[in-house]
C-alpha cells in the first residue's frame, strides 16, 4: 500500500520542482530618491570571444533574471572560437 502511494507523491513533487524553476525570479529593489535603480549584469561574454552561448541566450538569461541592462564585454584580443566564427566585424554579436 505504502508503494502506491509513493508513486503520485514522487510525480507531485516533480511537478512542483520543475514549476518553480520555470518561475522567472525577480528581486525588487526601491528607487533612491529622484533617482531610478536599475538590475544589470555589465559583464557578459558570448561565442564571439571567450563565451560559450550565442548573444540571444544572454538576452534570454536576463529576462529570466528580470534584468533592466547588460553589457556585453567581448574581448577583442582573445577569440577561441575564430575556426567557427570567421567574421572579422567586431560589432556581428550585436546584430
Amino acid at each position: 500500500m505504502r508503494k502506491i502511494l509513493l508513486i503520485p507523491m514522487f510525480f507531485a513533487l516533480l511537478a512542483l520542482t520543475v514549476s518553480a524553476q520555470l518561475r522567472k525570479t525577480s528581486l525588487h529593489f526601491p528607487d533612491a530618491g529622484s533617482y531610478k535603480v536599475l538590475k544589470g549584469d555589465f559583464h557578459m561574454h558570448t561565442v564571439f570571444s571567450d563565451g560559450v552561448v550565442w548573444p540571444v541566450t544572454r538576452v534570454e538569461e536576463a529576462y529570466n533574471e528580470d534584468l533592466d541592462v547588460i553589457a556585453l564585454s567581448e574581448h577583442i584580443e582573445y577569440r577561441p572560437h575564430t575556426k567557427d566564427i570567421t567574421t572579422t566585424d567586431h560589432n556581428r554579436s550585436y546584430e
